[in-house]
């Protein structure tokens, strides 16, 4: 009798072709996250390039004055002497107790005259009458008020006087001496 060779039960088991279909499956996912990271990125870059600018939003102004805005009413006027006389006015007529004060108050910045008082001749001590008449106005019965004022006097005795009458310059009385531009 005749040995046969008896044929292997098992088949042939390539551990070789096993260990380089893991590493390409290693290797495959290394580059797969490598993708998504730069996909992520470009299309991060892309949203950013292609969104839509959001325009600034520019605040809402008026243009108000020149005028007075005296206890949160606005009042125009065409000239700062109308400015200055209203203020003293309404000063003047709603806060009489404070006449005294006010026009101490004013007559502080004053060298040669009063800048209010009680007649023409005292607001101007050192002018003739004819002189003083020019440079007057009758602000309330019994008192009056100088109208030869610059500006920048204007901007210096006006505070005064709201001080005096019990008031808050910049916050209960503004005067806006040319056209402003104010938040809405």
């Amino acid at each position: 009798m005749q040995t046969q060779p008896i044929p292997n039960p098992q088949p042939q088991f390539s551990i070789q072709e096993l260990e380089q279909i893991e590493a390409a499956i290693l290797t495959s996912q290394r580059w797969l996250t490598t993708l998504h990271g730069r996909r992520d990125a470009l299309t991060a870059e892309l949203e950013k390039i292609t969104r839509p600018q959001v325009a600034p939003v520019k605040e809402a102004t008026k243009t108000i004055g020149p005028g007075l805005e005296y206890l949160g009413r606005m009042t125009h006027h065409w000239s700062y002497i109308d400015i200055h006389i209203d203020l003293l006015r309404r000063l003047w007529t709603e806060y009489p107790q404070h006449r005294e004060a006010m026009a101490q108050a004013i007559g502080i910045y004053g060298n040669t005259r009063a800048y209010v008082a009680r007649t023409r001749e005292s607001l101007f001590p050192c002018q003739p009458l004819p002189w003083a008449q020019r440079y007057s106005r009758q602000l309330v019965d019994g008192w009056y008020v100088d109208t030869n004022l610059n500006r920048e006097r204007m901007r210096r005795i006006l505070p005064a006087a709201v001080r005096a009458a019990g008031l808050t310059w910049g916050q209960d009385v503004k005067a806006y001496w040319r056209a402003t531009q104010v938040a809405v």
